[in-house]
């Protein structure tokens, strides 16, 4: 307002100066002249009017264009004039670890800012998860994936013992790419560990010490997740109990298991009883009884020990030890000495082989041939995967040689006979390191998802494990970065599961994990999850940032989200009077001799929704609404302009749309 009367006042000034200049008063017009003579008041007033005229008509008539120019003029000029960002900060020099997530102008409109400013999130907010909802084309990588991380795996990038460490999940094959390069500018390129089909790494996911149990319901879940889970909940039990028992009967006899391993004994019922054989012969080997040379070189006392058969092994004689063999040598009075055989069951492990035979003799051999078929079959159509490729089965099922450091050495080259084995995500984890999926979907969708899903709950056990430790205050435990795109391929939900994504969420934040998933919409989620569990999944998250989207259901959920506001509402009303009336014979219509119109403009106040269903539908790329906690309060539902990797961070939204750079 100020300006367009500024320049009103400043047009008035000059047109009525020059209008002085150019058409003064003509003092020889005889008419004039006699006015003057006759009335000097009047005279004297006819010149103020005219000298006041010359100024005030400009001054209106500039001010009412200057305003119909405000009113009707194009919207896309004003919108496009807005202040400068304040300095974005380098990401690696935060004194805590922190994420912009983009540019605030007005919170509900499309306008720009005269003083526009940064939305971030602080430390405590990253630790209760970021969830990106946003449809194909809308930016999800490249203006928010992507920069986020790059933004979080910069912190302390300097800072052995502080920088973050991470997991990467996706099914396009680009992104690891992607986040390997960000890593090598930042400095850790040695950081980076990848596991592909063609990568030097090698990965069991069976390799852990988690219990049997558990291992085994994660492998039917994932057989849920991909086939779909039947009304019956009997399949599911007797998948856990067949994948349970055979796994233990694996780590019992050969201290090792891999899931083509599981696959073998599942389909092969003499390789279980080969096991039960083997574990036999373990579980009936004693303790060794050695006796010198000089001892069976007598013969009084050989012919004693003869029958316990004592055996020469090039330095001295030794036999199973039994009470009978115990009683004699007591008896002759022999020296001796007790050896413990190696590879013995201990109490523990003799109770659960235990276990397994009476499983087996009276379970699982009892069961009727057909039922036992369709048990092993519904387990064998997912672990056969990694039996088929060769190339998986290399990376994802390698031999037990592969975790002795004495058999498995790399060569001159570098390269290790039989792959080289990833670290405990525990270790991995401490050490900083980025461990990035890159198995594309494309080659194998349900492969690619099971391979994701059993890493991704390897990763969540390891981060729970820390939080026991983290008791210990005199310790710095870096924080780590979960970031998975399309999180609907990998996602585990249930109320049933114990392994499920919203229970590890509800814990993770104690444990310093900072989860950054992005889906396409939530229909996506529910068709990948069992029931209505993606609202407890969802509702994990402490911010969401949504993005444009072409789903109902997504845009319902987020409208609901963004709640309710007390906003006006105009109402209009318009009615017709007419006297006399009557219907005329020529038209048939009704008409009246006397008429009248009136129309009324109504104010109230309605609770609306913040942003209805219609505000997701159309934003623009690169353009969201994020909901949530920053971590030192709550973000109210705004609009979040977001910043693309690839373009410079001080220039505006508007000015980069104006630049066509979106």
């Amino acid at each position: 307002m100020s300006g367009r009367l500024g320049a009103a006042l400043l047009f008035a000034a000059t047109v009525g100066a020059l209008a002085h200049w150019r058409f003064p008063l003509d003092q020889r017009d005889p008419y004039l002249r006699l006015v003057a003579i006759r009335s000097p008041r009047v005279y004297q007033g006819l010149t103020l009017v005219r000298g006041t005229l010359f100024f005030t008509t400009p001054f209106l008539a500039a001010n009412v264009i200057l305003a119909a120019g405000f009113v009707f003029g194009p919207r896309r000029l004003a919108a496009g004039r807005t202040g400068s960002l304040p300095p974005y900060s380098d990401p690696g020099e935060r004194e805590e670890l922190s994420l912009v997530l983009g540019e605030q102008h007005h919170p509900t409109r499309v306008a720009a800012a005269e003083e526009p400013s940064w939305i971030a999130m602080h430390e405590r907010g990253l630790y209760c998860g970021l969830a990106i909802l946003g449809a194909i084309g809308t930016g999800k990588t490249r203006s928010a994936i992507r920069p986020f991380a790059w933004q979080l795996f910069s912190y302390r990038s300097g800072d052995q013992a502080r920088r973050p460490s991470g997991l990467i999940l996706e099914v396009k094959g680009d992104l690891c790419h992607k986040v390997r390069e960000d890593l090598v500018a930042v400095g850790r390129g040695d950081d980076y560990v990848e596991i592909s089909l063609h990568g030097e790494w090698c990965y069991n996911p069976l390799n852990n010490d988690l219990d049997t149990y558990s291992q085994a319901y994660a492998i039917a879940s994932i057989l849920n997740n991909l086939y779909g889970r039947g009304k019956e909940p009997f399949w599911q039990q007797a998948y856990v109990n067949l994948l349970k028992f055979a796994l233990l009967l694996h780590r019992l006899v050969d201290r090792y298991a891999t899931l083509v391993d599981l696959y073998e004994s599942c389909i092969n019922p003499e390789k279980l009883r080969e096991l039960l054989r083997r574990g036999d012969e373990i579980l009936h080997r004693g303790d060794l009884v050695v006796v010198e040379q000089e001892v069976m070189d007598d013969p009084a006392i050989a012919k004693h020990l003869v029958p316990f058969g004592f055996a020469w092994d090039g330095e001295r004689y030794s036999a199973q030890s039994s009470p009978q063999l115990a009683a004699v040598l007591e008896g002759q009075a022999v020296p001796f000495r007790i050896e413990e055989r190696a590879g013995r069951f201990s109490a523990a492990e003799r109770d659960e082989f235990a276990a397994v035979r009476r499983w087996f003799e009276h379970d699982w051999s009892r069961i009727e041939t057909r039922l036992r078929t369709s048990i092993v079959e519904g387990i064998s159509v997912f672990l056969s995967l990694f039996d088929a490729d060769s190339q998986v089965k290399r990376i994802f099922c390698p031999p037990k040689e592969a975790y002795d450091p004495s058999l498995n050495t790399p060569d001159a080259q570098g390269v290790y006979k039989y792959g080289r084995p990833l670290p405990p995500f525990g270790e991995l984890i401490e050490q900083g390191k980025v461990v990035a999926v890159n198995f594309p979907s494309a080659m194998n969708p349900g492969l690619a998802r099971a391979i994701g899903v059993l890493l991704k709950l390897d990763y969540q056990r390891a981060t729970l494990l820390r939080i026991p430790k983290m008791a210990d205050t005199q310790r710095h435990f870096r924080p780590t970065i979960f970031v998975c795109d399309e999180y609907h391929a990998f996602a585990t939900c249930g109320e049933g599961d114990p392994t499920g994504d919203e229970k590890w969420l509800s814990l993770s934040r104690q444990a310093r994990v900072v989860p950054i998933v992005a889906t396409q919409s939530v229909a996506s989620l529910k068709s990948a999850l069992h029931g209505d569990s993606y609202h407890t999944l969802l509702q994990c998250f402490g911010t969401t940032l949504a993005l444009r989207t072409k789903d109902d259901l997504t845009a319902r959920y987020l409208a609901e989200l963004s709640g309710k506001e007390d906003k006006p509402f105009i109402s209009y009303n318009l009615s017709e009077n007419a006297g006399d009336a009557r219907v005329s014979l020529l038209s048939g219509r009704t008409v009246g001799h006397k008429g009248s119109v009136t129309t009324s403009k109504s104010y109230t106040h309605r609770l609306l929704p913040r942003f209805d269903e219609k505000a997701f539908f159309q934003l623009q790329d690169s353009q969201a609404i994020v909901m949530g906690y920053d971590g030192r309060e709550p973000i109210a539902p705004t609009l979040c302009y977001l910043k693309p990797f690839d373009l410079d961070p001080q220039l505006t939204w508007f000015e980069q749309k104006r630049r066509h750079l979106l």
